[in-house]
């Protein structure tokens, strides 16, 4: 069976490689005119596999508005089941998990150290149910008190809150 997916895997390698390299839709009409794309990003996604991947689609769209001419502007608040998967600890808890949320800390950081990704908070209110302090979260997130009204501000400054769940 092993070699079987393995054969599977080698033989789609080069189809995957090809479509990298086709030239992609652009979304020049929704951008017309648009010079900053401010994005809050509200996770509660609290599945590390379902996080991961959402990560990856996250760091698209950040690549996706760079080619198109739009600086990114992202913020990330951090609530319910997801802030579980944001402590140093959280590999050792989880630990059929475990390899999946490093990757999780690794692309937050990668994340973060872009230009144009201001902030990754995680809720107090979250934080608290679940018994986790800052001193445990991962760098770079920030503990606030409420990211109800980080999304409420943020809001208010132009930034479209969109779901990550």
């Amino acid at each position: 069976m092993h070699r079987l997916v393995l054969g599977l895997l080698l033989c789609l390698m080069p189809v995957v490689g090809m479509s990298a390299d086709l030239p992609r839709p652009d979304d020049a009409h929704a951008l017309q005119g648009i010079e900053e794309g401010r994005i809050l990003w509200d996770v509660t996604a609290a599945d590390p596999d379902k996080l991961l991947a959402r990560l990856g689609v996250i760091e698209q769209t950040y690549r996706d508005l760079e080619r198109q001419g739009v600086t990114p502007r992202m913020v990330f608040a951090f609530r319910g089941g997801a802030v579980r998967l944001l402590t140093e600890e959280a590999p050792d808890s989880h630990m059929t998990d475990a390899q999946t949320i490093l990757q999780i800390h690794d692309k937050l950081r990668e994340l973060a150290a872009l230009d144009g990704v201001l902030r990754m908070e995680a809720c107090s209110i979250a934080t608290r149910r679940v018994g986790i302090t800052q001193a445990e979260l991962v760098e770079p997130i920030v503990e606030v008190g409420n990211t109800f009204v980080t999304a409420a501000a943020y809001a208010q400054r132009g930034y479209a809150k969109i779901k990550i769940d």
